[in-house]
């Protein structure tokens, strides 16, 4: 069950990040909505359901972009992972940590994306074309990971049926 409210909240970051397009006009840049789902599930559930997680946003993804099928969902899948290894033990409680790594993981994404892209031989701007527009997206998607990660939070809590003592 986990896992279908996940698909459902890849689909609709999918569609989100696909109608916003290459970049917003104002920022020059976009938020990646599927990293951002993908970093928040990662940091709740571990490694393990966050590369499960970050290969089916990569599928999402691939399908309705058009970057080379499997790209994406390598990258999101390996993002996934390396952000679970901690889990929540080392993000409850920590703000500087959680906010960094979503900026922080969002050049590393970018960057290997551009990598990969140019070793399928794709012509790309150069590299710092391609961080002009990651740095903002870093900032964007470190800003709605707060947001994310308290709304995945509270679906996983209604799913399991756990309550938390409020002060």
């Amino acid at each position: 069950m986990r896992f279908l409210v996940a698909a459902g909240l890849l689909l609709i970051a999918a569609v989100l990040q696909s109608i916003v397009g290459p970049s917003l006009p104002l920022v020059r840049g976009r938020p990646d909505f599927a990293l951002v789902v993908v970093l928040a599930w990662a940091m709740l559930r571990g490694s393990t359901e966050g590369a499960i997680v970050g290969f089916l946003g990569g599928i999402l993804i691939d399908s309705v972009e058009y970057t080379p099928f499997g790209v994406h969902s390598a990258l999101l899948g390996v993002a996934g992972y390396l952000v679970g290894l901690p889990e929540v033990n080392v993000y409850r409680g920590n703000l500087p940590y959680f906010v960094g790594t979503a900026a922080l993981a969002t050049p590393a994404y970018h960057t290997l994306m551009f990598l990969l892209l140019q070793a399928r031989g794709l012509g790309l701007p150069p590299l710092l074309e391609t961080y002009a527009i990651a740095l903002p997206a870093a900032i964007l998607n470190a800003l709605l990971l707060v947001p994310t990660f308290m709304i995945c939070r509270r679906l996983l809590r209604a799913l399991s049926g756990w309550t938390q003592l409020r002060l």
